[in-house]
C-alpha cells in the first residue's frame, strides 16, 4: 500500500492540471504546447525513467516528478530556477526504494520567474535531464 500512495499523489496532481487546462480555454492551448515540447526534451535513459511529472508549476505550487531507476541506490536531482534574475540550483540526494521508486517534490517560490527550468538527475552512472515551466 505505501508504494501506492507515491504514484496516487502524481496521477491526482496530474488530473488536476488537466482539468485546469480544459477550463482555460485559449491558454490551453499554449500550455499543451509547452507540455508537448517538454515530454519530448525527456531524455530516455536505460536506468532511470520519469514515471510522473508535473510540466508546468504556478508561483507557489508544488512540483512533483516520480522516477523508477536502480533499487536501493542514490539518486542525485538538481533542481535550477531564477528568483528575481538571479540563478540557483538545488540539490537533493534521494534513495530508491526496493521497486527503485523515486519520488521528488519541490515547492516552487512565489518570487520565482517565470519560465522554463532544467532538472538533472543522476543515478549510479546514468542521467537524465528533463524540465519544467514556472507559470
Amino acid at each position: 500500500m505505501k508504494r501506492i500512495v507515491p504514484y496516487f499523489l502524481c496521477i491526482c496532481l496530474l488530473l488536476l492540471g488537466c482539468f485546469y487546462l480544459l477550463r482555460s480555454g485559449d491558454e490551453s492551448q499554449q500550455v499543451l504546447r509547452g507540455q508537448t515540447k517538454l515530454l519530448s526534451q525527456v531524455s530516455i535513459s536505460q536506468g532511470i525513467q520519469v514515471v510522473a511529472k508535473r510540466p508546468f508549476v504556478k508561483r507557489g505550487e508544488i512540483g512533483v516528478l516520480a522516477l523508477k531507476c536502480t533499487p536501493k541506490v542514490n539518486c542525485k536531482v538538481v533542481c535550477c530556477y531564477k528568483i528575481n534574475g538571479k540563478f540557483f540550483c538545488a540539490t537533493r540526494n534521494l534513495v530508491a526504494g526496493k521497486d527503485g521508486s523515486v519520488l521528488f517534490t519541490w515547492k516552487v517560490d512565489k518570487n520565482t520567474d517565470v519560465g522554463s527550468y532544467d532538472i538533472e538527475i543522476t543515478s549510479g552512472g546514468d542521467r537524465l535531464m528533463t524540465s519544467y515551466i514556472v507559470q
